[in-house]
């Protein structure tokens, strides 16, 4: 019983709670003209809302105290088919008849068996039983019109059974409610909207007119309306537990991991059978990228027998994002060994791809890139990672090959593309086309020391004696751009004044050698090689040897 606040006023959630029962109640005595047991409207709305243990429980009970009542054996049923126990559900409107043959809407749960046995000839039999092609009696017509709503082939049979049920019981909102049902089957949704409304006008109380409505709306992929009508069902009915799991449902597709979050776990909170959603919920903690709660609900679904392939991708997916590359390696081939070849996507194979290189089995990781790039090779994200794995591990000629198909892909390439290759270029021996490469990146990058210094480490290559000075000019831009920052270029500043220095010695301009090999010893004081060689050129002519390149 619901206990009264010390101002006498019963809180909010249980008076619409209650409400709605005793208006239940009430519309279905009144229209029906037969008693309805007052726990029926309970038990439905237990049903309604993923409460069926309750609803079997107090159905059963009554059942026990009034063991006279033929129509509580029909409800009991009912609750059993909508748990998908067809042979209890049977048992119960058998049970029924044998109670009292005069109570039809055992009749009728007969016929909604025959019907989803595929005896069509004994369903209709069953509901002629019923009464149906004669009776103002709305509930055994709501109850044969829901039969007919299992397939849309027998839509117009149960649009014919509401007409005559909208003449019995006119202000019924269930009524409007199957009709709208009715509508959708056969995908009419502007009338089925039209008839919850119609539902909603007869009992503003009622939050299933509004669920309705947003189920609609969500099915259209109209998700601002099916919101707006999922959170009137729950300011109406703060307990509605199926708004709240399709709130969930609408914010997860709209990435919105935080509210998507909130509604399911309130949704978890209500419903009877939470152990069906919790696959929903690691989705939904993966979205918010909290890895390490949803591997803790995705492990206990994965380790069911009977767990589902798609369990194990998101599984693995989210053990990687978490960190946890070994464990993913080994959910991602548990979900190879049980995927069809035909189901597998690019992106299974470019996350455990990834997997692997985190494990530094790079052979592997890049044989995995390459299948997803098989199923997808527009993927310029994985060959830019294929090359560079490559080129890490100095397979060059496959990192060019890489960095080809990457640049092929690109509508303009960009000045990385031009920078990995000519890297690639460079250390296969191939100067001309690194020389290419970077001077395209120059092009691009011209403030950047990052051209030059390679342009001119390809041109010394290409001038090993540096007796035509090739790299020089790039040099000089080295020092150009690159003095602007000089800690940060101290590297590459470096490398310019060495060969400098030495270019110059060369060509026996001494001043200006040294001055570069002083200036390399400011940037690296104590170096030995820049030390040897001012003490070289400070020796009195001719006797002075060689710097050192």
């Amino acid at each position: 019983m619901t206990s009264l606040r010390p101002n006498g006023i019963i809180p909010g959630g249980a008076l619409s709670y209650s409400l709605t029962l005793l208006l239940t109640c009430f519309g279905m005595f009144a229209q029906s003209q037969v008693p309805i047991n007052p726990i029926v409207p309970k038990a439905l709305y237990l049903i309604e809302t993923e409460q069926m243990k309750k609803a079997l429980a107090d159905l059963e009970q009554a059942i026990g105290a009034n063991p006279t009542d033929a129509a509580l054996h029909y409800y009991l049923g009912y609750a059993f088919l909508k748990a998908n126990e067809r042979s209890r559900a049977l048992a119960a409107f058998e049970k029924g008849i044998q109670t009292n043959d005069k109570e039809l809407l055992n009749y009728a749960g007969k016929g909604w068996v025959s019907l989803l046995e595929g005896k069509v000839d004994d369903a209709r039999l069953q509901f002629e039983k019923a009464g149906v092609a004669k009776s103002r009696n709305a509930e055994v017509l709501k109850a044969v019109a829901e039969a007919y709503l299992i397939d849309n082939k027998y839509s117009v049979d149960a649009m014919t059974v509401l007409n005559r049920a909208k003449s019995a019981a006119s202000s019924d909102p269930e009524v409007q409610l199957l009709f709208g049902d009715a509508y959708l089957l056969q995908n009419n949704g502007g009338l089925s909207v039209t008839s919850y409304e119609r539902a909603a006008t007869l009992r503003p109380t009622m939050a299933k007119p509004y669920y309705k409505i947003g189920l609609v709306y969500e099915r259209s992929k109209n998700n601002e309306l099916a919101l707006e009508n999922f959170t009137k069902a729950t300011t109406i009915d703060p307990r509605y537990t199926l708004a709240y799991k399709e709130l969930g449902e609408v914010y997860y597709l709209m990435n919105n991991a935080e509210k998507a979050l909130k509604a399911y776990e309130m949704y978890l909170s209500l419903t009877e059978k939470p152990e069906a959603g919790q696959l929903q919920l690691a989705f939904i903690l993966s979205l918010g990228k909290d890895y390490k709660r949803a591997n803790e609900v995705f492990k206990k679904i994965a380790d069911a027998p009977d767990v589902k392939v798609v369990t194990l991708r998101f599984y693995a997916n989210s053990l990687y994002e978490a960190g946890d590359f070994t464990k993913s390696r080994e959910v991602f081939e548990k979900y190879f060994s049980k995927a069809k070849p035909e189901d597998l996507v690019a992106k299974d194979f470019e996350d455990y791809g990834k997997a692997l290189l985190k494990l530094k089995q790079d052979s592997l990781g890049v044989i995995a890139l390459q299948k997803s790039l098989s199923i997808n090779p527009e993927q310029q994200e994985i060959l830019q990672l294929v090359g560079d794995t490559y080129f890490k591990n100095k397979k060059f000629p496959q990192a060019i090959e890489a960095y080809k198909k990457l640049m092929s892909k690109r509508k303009d390439p960009k000045s990385l593309d031009f920078f990995s290759i000519g890297r690639s270029y460079y250390f296969n021996n191939q100067f001309v086309e690194a020389d290419s490469a970077f001077s395209k990146l120059i092009s691009m990058q011209p403030e950047m020391t990052v051209g030059y210094i390679w342009e001119a480490n390809t041109k010394a290559q290409m001038d090993p004696e540096s007796e035509q000075g090739l790299a020089k000019p790039y040099f000089e831009k080295v020092l150009e751009k690159g003095s602007t920052n000089p800690e940060k270029n101290k590297k590459d500043l470096i490398n310019a004044y060495k060969y400098l220095a030495y270019y110059s010695y060369l060509k026996k301009d001494y001043t200006t050698a040294k001055s570069n090999y002083e200036k390399w010893l400011t940037l690296a004081p104590g170096d030995k090689d820049a030390q040897d060689a001012l003490d070289i050129l400070n020796k009195p002519a001719p006797q002075q040897p060689q710097p050192k390149k």
